[in-house]
């Protein structure tokens, strides 16, 4: 291939090369606008907050772990820093087993700076060292919090109650594809695609973060599965219509059909424009046209 065609290319080829960096474009917009992180593995089976604080080893390895990786922010004993800066936390009595839970099997705690925004991280925690910080927390306050819920009977549950509970109670903040929104100022309400049914269930008892807390007087535990299995069915529903851009909605979608669409039309008159007046423009002749040797 010569060095002028390397510098001028076809019309074709330059529309394939844009063609190619807007494709890209798109399908990055589409990871920003999906979901950021992966489900974390891990048991899903409730535990009774009460029986695990009444197990004294399971209370002193939770100490043991509090003192460790708890302590500096929500103080020593788990009653919190009422001080101002990245180390003031607040108190951890009365929070429940289903809190404690939730923000250690998303990994959203233990943090770093205490006035970060709650984000999903990979767990930092086995189940077992989990079940122990939960039964030092408990002991604390025993029974003030809510308990972790039994869901075990969410596959078997009705999809299209779980549908009308969602956009009734969820869908205001969650979106109703679940692929979380903003709900005011810096607070992001969670994308459901990455959730574990256990961590659906802990998050609707204890209400992290600006989210409410459905007791079992809201929210009962039949329409608690009920929630789970539509959120667990929407993440394997297929896309009928093609490409769902990871459900994104229909904002983040016609932001793409723009980027993609109108770019590629632009830039097909472009080169068009271009293609035709290359053809118009006279060719320059050169001095040595039709004699090898340069002569007339």
């Amino acid at each position: 291939m010569s060095t002028d065609a390397l510098r001028h290319p076809h019309p074709l080829v330059r529309l394939l090369l844009v063609g190619a960096a807007l494709i890209t474009a798109a399908v990055a917009l589409t990871a920003l606008f999906g979901a950021d992180a992966r489900a974390q593995d891990g048991e899903n089976s409730p535990e009774d907050g009460a029986e695990l604080a009444e197990d004294p080893e399971h209370v002193q390895r939770g100490a043991e772990l509090f003192g460790t990786h708890c302590a500096l922010c929500h103080g020593e004993e788990g009653r919190g820093l009422p001080i101002e800066g990245p180390r003031g936390g607040p108190s951890l009595e009365g929070v429940g087993p289903a809190s404690v839970d939730f923000m250690l099997r998303t990994g959203r705690m233990p943090m770093d700076n205490a006035q970060d925004r709650l984000r999903r991280h990979p767990q930092q925690f086995s189940d077992e060292d989990r079940r122990a910080l939960i039964a030092y927390v408990e002991q604390l306050a025993p029974g003030e919090g809510p308990e972790i819920p039994d869901i075990d009977g969410w596959e078997d549950a009705d999809p299209t109650r779980g549908l009308e509970l969602f956009t009734t109670n969820c869908a205001a903040c969650h979106g109703p594809t679940a692929q979380g929104v903003a709900v005011g100022q810096q607070d992001i309400s969670s994308s459901l695609d990455v959730t574990e049914p256990i961590e659906i269930a802990t998050a609707v008892r204890s209400g992290p973060g600006v989210m409410p807390r459905f007791t079992e007087e809201t929210l009962s535990e039949e329409d608690l599965q009920a929630v789970t299995a539509w959120v667990m069915d929407l993440r394997e529903r297929e896309a009928p219509g093609g490409w769902s851009f990871g459900r994104s909605g229909t904002v983040a979608e016609g932001l793409i059909a723009v980027v993609v669409g109108l770019g590629l039309l632009a830039l097909v008159m472009y080169l068009l424009g271009e293609s035709a007046r290359d053809e118009d423009a006279p060719t320059a002749e050169r001095p040595d046209a039709g004699d090898p040797h340069g002569q007339q």
